[in-house]
């Protein structure tokens, strides 16, 4: 699988965003349909995610993005089944304090099942399942047919840039709302 826009990996599943700057999950228009980005590299080998004891929680809690997710999440558990689609977002270096987006895709075998979500601060846990399968059988992130896609950093050989080198140059992107940053280096829409 190809890394994709953000814009893209939601109409992939048929969902939109409320707002393309801050969305972390989108919904279709019946909201029958729920999207939701996920760091891969926060999924436990075992496919499930749990963002209870997440040591940021308090400075994601307020955010826009955090509020819609929370609002998509319950209309996943009360409408889908608790099933969601996932958005894999991979970071360049998940050991960083700062996380720069290597890119995203969607999953197109699996999804998510909801466990449980908090609706006042957004912390949830999910599993990986099958929803093809009978009783929506749970699946591991190995088990995934669609591997991540590889980053591979530009190296330079030295000279002039040519016209497509110049088109290809990376943006820099808010680790908290994935949008492209100003030249600034400050988000607009987060700050």
């Amino acid at each position: 699988m190809k890394t994709t826009t953000l814009a893209d990996a939601f109409a992939f599943f048929g969902t939109r965003p409320g707002n393309p700057r801050w969305s972390w999950s989108g919904a279709s228009p019946d909201s029958k349909t729920i999207a939701v980005t996920i760091w891969e590299h926060e999924a436990g080998v075992d496919g499930s995610i749990d963002y209870f004891d997440d040591p940021g929680l308090a400075t994601w809690t307020s955010k826009p993005g955090n509020q819609e997710r929370i609002r998509n999440l319950l209309s996943a558990r009360n409408n889908c089944d608790a099933l969601f689609h996932v958005i894999w977002v991979t970071a360049r270096n998940p050991d960083e304090n700062t996380l720069t987006i290597a890119g995203r895709y969607p999953e197109e075998h699996f999804m998510m099942k909801l466990i449980d979500v908090d609706e006042v601060t957004g912390a949830f846990s999910a599993v990986l399942v099958d929803p093809a399968s009978a009783g929506h059988e749970r699946r591991m992130m190995p088990d995934r047919p669609t591997k991540p896609p590889v980053h591979n950093p530009r190296v330079r050989t030295g000279g002039r840039r040519t016209n497509q080198e110049s088109a290809e140059r990376a943006v820099a992107t808010c680790p908290t709302c994935f949008m492209a940053l100003p030249a600034t280096g400050i988000c607009d829409t987060c700050e």
